[in-house]
């Protein structure tokens, strides 16, 4: 465009909701006009009702708590759940070899003592993992050393 002319679409003045309502209705027309090939019949705007005076056609509610009622216990399966379909306390839920292997990864943690010092360890580790990489991350002043050079002292010493 030309330099110093307003740019397309950025108008100095605010407009009204009705000449926004009419703009968007000829894009709209426009749009429809290009897509479909025809030319369909334009009619003009709707008479608008103010929003308090619109009430809702449908009453929202839940198909379940109706009146209040949340908890059925003749219809205990919806209430909580199929029991028959998760509630199995078998053995054979897990294979053997699943429990096999998680009796043996605890073994070594059956006595408090031990527990105590996995723990423990673990804690150990975890600060000693910090203090390498969580340190720098943090960018901590220890990690970055000095940022400016040492001032002089009054005897010519840093």
């Amino acid at each position: 465009g030309r330099p110093g002319a307003p740019r397309r679409g950025s108008s100095q003045q605010t407009q009204s909701p009705q000449t926004l309502t009419i703009m968007a209705s000829v894009t709209a027309f426009k749009a429809c006009t290009f897509a479909t090939g025809t030319r369909p019949v334009a009619r003009g705007p709707r008479p608008t009702q103010s929003r308090a005076h619109v009430r809702a056609a449908v009453v929202p509610r839940a198909k379940y708590g109706d009146d209040n009622k949340y908890f059925d216990l003749n219809d205990l399966e919806n209430t909580i759940g199929s029991w028959e379909l998760y509630g199995h306390e078998e053995k054979a839920r897990y294979p053997s070899i699943q429990g096999e292997f998680f009796q043996r990864a605890a073994a070594g943690l059956t006595r408090r003592e031990y527990l105590l010092a996995f723990v423990a360890g673990l804690g150990g580790t975890g600060l000693l993992l910090w203090g390498g990489i969580g340190s720098k991350a943090t960018q901590l002043p220890i990690t970055k050393g000095p940022q400016q050079t040492p001032q002089v002292g009054p005897r010519g010493r840093l």
